[in-house]
């Protein structure tokens, strides 16, 4: 660096005013924060679409508690929809449905959470 002098010192100074110009002109602000947080959002998520929502029963559990039986039954069957393994989300189905005076609904999930735990109690005895 010592060769080289004062030049890259100047050559920093240089570009540090020209951004602090740019970031003082109030119509290049808005394109270069977008740009920035743009770049920043793909570094923070790499890929911010995922296939399916997380799975979490904090709304079901809470709708049952407010009793508002028919929300809890929607809950759980977008929780069975994309995950329809989750065990828990079937017992809470039946649950809502049966306090939500829906008994076929209820005997319907009954049915296929017999088939799932079938299927799994077979494999693990095969273990």
């Amino acid at each position: 660096m010592e060769s080289l002098g004062a030049a890259p010192y100047v050559i920093f100074s240089l570009v540090c005013l020209i951004l602090a110009i740019l970031l003082l002109i109030p119509e290049t602000v808005k394109p270069m924060t977008r740009y920035l947080s743009a770049r920043i959002v793909a570094f923070v998520f790499p890929d911010h679409k995922f296939s399916k929502p997380a799975l979490t029963y904090t709304l079901a559990r809470r709708y049952i508690e407010l009793e508002r039986y028919d929300d809890a039954v929607q809950e759980y069957a977008k929780i069975i929809h994309y995950y329809p393994g989750e065990i828990e989300a079937y017992l809470g189905m039946i649950s809502a449905s049966s306090l939500a005076g829906e008994t076929q609904l209820a005997e319907k999930y009954k049915k296929q959470l017999k088939k799932r735990t079938a299927n799994r109690v077979s494999v693990d005895a095969e273990r």
